[in-house]
Parts: structure tokens; sequence; C-alpha cells
């Protein structure tokens, strides 16, 4: 859900970059430093708000608390175990900022409270969360400026502009309110949003109805007597449109068997601040795009999973990114037990990140580092949902000693080096437990190939009868590619073991001028017709095993779901090109891989030269 404290963080974000404030770094680097500052602050605010509760009944403040023996070792030891790290009172966000005006450094202060935070979880049960989790965030590098004065005052600057947002982790000093005025109060940014092509795709009615059921989702929190005060317009949410003015709301009574779901809705609000933040970087930034997938299609696997399951004790992403996906299942069905390992080392710190912002607690989820092909690091646990956006277009080694290997020894054949699709998918398959659910997003490819691929997607399919359904997507849907990518949905144990569904979906969607999406609507039809197995003229149909077969195993949508349409109907120019292009590229990639196996066997070819 969208709120203020994203479009709040997001108007600082805009405002440091328009007022030159970020020295040289690229809209990429200063992506990092803004995620990892924003994860130091809550972190702060975390630890400051944890330890004035433990301090409650001494009647001392964490500075004079730190100062005496007896409780400084305390503290500390109470601190890791029960949220993962510490940090000293100097080095809180709070003291760090106040600093400066005493001459101080930022740089070097700001350094020690990254260590600290990292090193505290040594050999704790917490180290694989917290150490190295600013990694990323270089305080010491040239694109900061030239000078350390330039480097200082960049740093100053981003931490600053920070000082307005408050995560409202304090129950005592919070007073009853959703988020303290300070939050409106020093929003001094009014931004028009209609360059973003995430709120171009809004209608100016939606936009309305975000706001209104913000106010309805606290409404539920609240008893029937609570008063809202809403104070002078000062919340601008675009210029160009219907705004609706917000301050503060003062919650005059909360029940007190409402206070647990209030915690819970200040912590989807400050981790839904996060996911907007990462939403809007992958729209605007292309790298940005490989580590998120867009939230309709999260939403639509969530919504498939809890379609099938009432509960979750276990999720699993092999690529996970920045755990997006991961955290929008969680949603849907709390996990007790969240998994994800991602190749990429910024990534992977954004995907930690995610989870503190989301207050995931360090034994609820373990995020590892590593090539997950190569390197698998849950090779001892199976899952209730394993879901991916796998990466597309990625190559693996395919080593022959992968025969060997439990993931792939049953197949007795391996993917092709240039294309990993089905070496994940077996990978994914190996950790789906044998009451799960499985769905992947992957290029349509993976649906039609032959060669090593046709002959693992028939083991899948016939001998193993792990395919479930298979649900085409539209084209230009995704911030890496414009290409059409499909879902594949298996299970172990599948109630309709004689037959797999088909949904073309890829015409279910809206557009704005650079991206396709899929609306409410599109989401929920796709989620009942699967769930009711329904069949749909022209959408849907329940192909079995047999006429697969009869098909060579060839997955292609269009040989199962009837999409022809009538030569007077428009033709979707957009889409055309969009698969001209998919196909010329498959082409090039082929052709390359003939080339490359000429050049093995050391035969000319004059096609080649």
């Amino acid at each position: 859900m969208e709120n203020v404290l994203g479009r709040q963080l997001w108007s600082i974000y805009e405002d440091l970059k328009r007022g030159n404030r970020i020295g040289f770094l690229t809209d990429d680097e200063f992506q990092k430093y803004f995620l990892g500052f924003i994860s130091y602050k809550y972190l702060s605010e975390k630890l400051d708000a944890y330890i004035k509760k433990e301090l409650r009944a001494e009647n001392l403040n964490f500075e004079e608390a730190y100062d005496l023996k007896a409780l400084k070792k305390s503290l500390r030891e109470k601190s890791i175990e029960d949220i993962g790290y510490f940090l000293s009172p100097n080095l809180l966000y709070r003291n760090i900022v106040s600093s400066k005006n005493y001459g101080n450094i930022i740089i070097e202060e700001l350094d020690k409270a990254f260590n600290e935070i990292s090193d505290s979880s040594v050999g704790r049960e917490s180290q694989e969360d917290f150490q190295n989790l600013f990694e990323g965030v270089d305080l010491y590098a040239s694109q900061l400026g030239k000078t350390m004065e330039d480097k200082n005052r960049v740093v100053f600057n981003i931490l600053d502009a920070l000082r307005p947002v408050y995560f409202d982790l304090d129950k005592e000093s919070r007073n009853n309110t959703l988020l303290t005025k300070s939050i409106l109060e020093n929003r001094k940014y009014n931004k028009d949003y209609s360059s973003s092509r995430k709120n171009e795709r809004r209608m100016r009615s939606r936009r309305m109805n975000n706001i209104k059921a913000d106010f309805k989702d606290l409404d539920l929190l609240v008893d029937e007597k609570m008063e809202y005060n809403l104070i002078k317009s000062n919340y601008a949410l675009e210029a160009d449109s219907l705004s609706h003015e917000l301050d503060e709301y003062s919650l005059k009574s909360v029940s007190p068997h409402k206070e647990e779901s209030y915690e819970k809705y200040i912590d989807d609000l400050i981790g839904n601040s996060f996911e907007y933040l990462l939403s809007e970087f992958s729209l605007n930034s292309s790298n940005s795009s490989d580590y998120y997938t867009p939230n309709e299609v999260s939403t639509l696997i969530a919504k498939l999973i809890s379609s099938q399951k009432s509960k979750l004790e276990s999720v699993y992403d092999p690529c996970c990114g920045s755990a997006s996906l991961l955290l929008e299942i969680n949603k849907e069905l709390p996990c007790d037990f969240i998994c994800g390992q991602e190749l990429n080392a910024s990534f992977y710190n954004i995907a930690r990140e995610n989870m503190i912002l989301h207050n995931i607690h360090y034994k609820d989820f373990d995020i590892k580092q590593g090539d997950t092909l190569e390197q698998p690091q849950h090779l001892d646990y199976t899952f209730d949902a394993v879901v991916s956006q796998i990466p597309f277009n990625s190559r693996w080694t395919a080593d022959r000693s992968f025969l060997d290997d439990v993931r792939f020894m049953q197949y007795n054949i391996l993917p092709p080096h240039s294309k990993a699709d089905y070496a994940f998918i077996q990978h994914m398959l190996y950790h789906l437990n044998e009451d799960g659910i499985m769905i992947v997003v992957a290029p349509h490819g993976v649906l039609f190939r032959a060669a090593s691929e046709g002959k693992i997607r028939r083991m899948i399919v016939e001998r193993f009868n792990y395919l479930d359904a298979v649900i085409g997507l539209p084209a230009n849907m995704f911030y890496s590619t414009n290409n059409p990518a499909c879902m594949m949905i298996f299970k172990k144990n599948r109630d309709y073991y004689d037959d797999v569904l088909f949904i073309d979906a890829s015409k279910g969607f809206d557009r704005t001028k650079l991206i396709n999406y899929l609306q409410e609507e599109d989401i929920s039809k796709i989620v009942s017709t699967y769930k009711d197995r329904e069949e749909i003229e022209g959408y849907s149909h329940r192909a079995s095993l047999y006429d697969i077969e009869r098909n060579d195993f060839n997955l292609n949508i269009p040989r199962y779901v009837d999409t022809y349409e009538n030569e007077g109907e428009e033709i979707d120019s957009d889409e055309l090109v969009s698969r001209h292009k998919y196909v010329t590229d498959e082409i090039k990639k082929v052709t390359e891989e003939i080339e490359e196996t000429y050049r093995k066997l050391n035969i000319e070819n004059d096609l080649f030269r």
C-alpha cells in the first residue's frame, strides 16, 4: 500500500538529486546510499526505542545507562539476543547528525556505526543478517567528492534530509499517533508524480481511492469513538490532480486489544515505503530493474498461492533480488520461515535491508549470497512454496559433474550452458516439498525449445506429472525486458493429475507509454480461473496429458487456447513488434550457438563468414 512515508522518502530523494547535493554519484550509486542510510536510520531508531523500553523501570536514558558498567554489558547482550545487533548511544542517528554542530567528521562517526552494527552480530545467530550490511555504501568513495570536506558534506546532506522522517517505533513518544506530526509538518516537497511511469498509470479517481483506503485500513484498527483531527492543508499529492490533505491522525483512544494490529499497521507502513522506493527506482533505472519483480506480478503469484494454501510454514526464492516477491507472499500468507539466495552483492544487501524494514525478525528469515546453481545454500531444506522470477537469458556452466548432483541426477540430462532456465526449474523442483506449490516466471522459450530442454520438459510433464498450469503474461511487463513471459505452476501431488490448465492472459492488461501492467480485475480473473480450473473460450483450456503428448510436449499456449481473432479486429502493433523482436533475438542466439559449435568442431561453414 502506498503511504505518506513512501511518498515523503521519494520526494527527499528527488530533491537531493535536483539540488545537486549528492556529489558525483550516478543514479544507481545514489540509490544504494539512500537505501543504506534509510536502513541505518531505521535500525538506530529501533534500537533507541528498544533500549528506552528496557530502561523504563530504571528511570534512565540510553546515554546515562551506558555510562554504568553494570548496565552497559547487559544492554548490549540483551539487544543482540532480542533484535540482533547493537549500537553505542553516540553512534545513533540522532547523535551523529547533531555531532556536526560540534565539528565532528560525520563520515568517521557513520563508518563506526556501520561497523558496530556488523561486528556486534559476529558469532551470533544474527550474523548472516547484519554482517557487512552496509558494505555497498563506501563513505570514502571518490564519487562523493574530491576532498574529505566534500565527502563529509554529501554524507551530511543525505543524513540531514532524512531528519524529518520518523518511523514511529517508540510507543510512548508516539502518544497514540499513527505517524508523528513531524512527518507532515516537515514535508517541504510537492512532487508532480506524473513523470513516474508507475503513477502515470493511476487514474485520478484511483488516486483518491488509494488515500481513502489508507483511512479505511486505519479505521479498522480504532474504536468508533476515535477522532480524526485533520489539520490545515499542507500535503499535496500531485500538482495536476485532486489532493487530499492530512497533517496528523489524532488517535484519542486506542483499545488495548487493538495494539497488536496497530503495531502491524506501522510495520506494514514502513515496509511498504521501502517497497515504494524500490518500485520507483526500477521504473527509472535500468540496473535497478534487475532486482525487482513488478508489484502486480508479485501480487498475482501471492494470490495464486493463497488460492491453494490457507497457510505457509516456509517460502523460498533462489533468485530473490530485493526479496520483494517473498515479502508480498508473506503479506498474503504470513510465513514462519523466509529463505532466499541472491548472486549480486548489492542486491543481497538490499534484500536484507528490505526484510529488516518489514520488521521480519532475524530468526525468521535466511537470505544467502552466492550462485544458486553453482553454490546452493539451502540444499537441506524443502519448502511449502518455491517462487522466482528467474533471470532471463542467463547462462551456467552445465558441467558434467552436475549429473551427480541431487538436483539433476534423476533427469540424467542437463540444460545447455547458454540457457539456464531449466537448471533453475530443476533446482526449484528439488526444493519443493511433497504438498507444496511452485511458481516460476520465465521466458516463453521454456515452453517450446527442443533438444535437452525439450527432454527435461517431457520428463517433468510425463514422467513426474508435476506441471499444473501454464499462464501466458502480456508483453512488455517487466522492467528489464520487452519480451513476453509466462508463469509455470508446479505441484508434486496434483489434485487434477490428468490435465494441465493453460491460460492466455496476454491480452488482459492496461498500459502506460512505457510499460504494460495487470489491473486488479486481470489478476482476479487469472486467480479465479486457476482456482476453479475453468475453461473460457479464447482464454483458458484444460489440456489432457494425451493432447500434450500429441503436441510432442510443446507447451506453446496457442496450441491449446484458440486465440484466433477475426481479420476485422484491430491488430495490436505494440505486441506484434514485441513478438517480432523476441523471435529475432531467439534466432540470433540459436545462430550464435550453432556457430560456436562449428568452431569447437573445427568445421568451416560459409554461412558464418
